[in-house]
């Protein structure tokens, strides 16, 4: 199952209670966690996309971010919380 949440809606992403919060602002209905338990890895690609891809026991979600900030925020906090199983390509 692939889940696919960067189509024209802005996600917010919040880690509470061992989960990653993905929060749709247009509509609160595409929201959806992850827990970080389930999550076997991710990869971020700090590339002109600025792509990530979370893989996790049931599904693979692709997403990108809106600005290189928001990547490099998310890499540093994500990888002090899943460790080795965070990678980055810089390209």
């Amino acid at each position: 199952m692939r889940k696919s949440f960067f189509k024209n809606e802005l996600f917010k992403m919040f880690i509470l209670h061992d989960q990653i919060d993905f929060r749709c602002v247009e509509d609160k209905r595409h929201s959806f966690s992850v827990p970080l338990k389930a999550i076997t890895h991710v990869l971020i690609c700090k590339t002109s996309n600025r792509e990530i891809e979370i893989d996790t026991i049931e599904e693979v979600i692709f997403g990108n971010f809106k600005s290189n900030k928001s990547v490099d925020r998310a890499f540093r906090l994500l990888e002090s919380l899943l460790k080795e199983r965070v990678s980055c390509i810089e390209v």
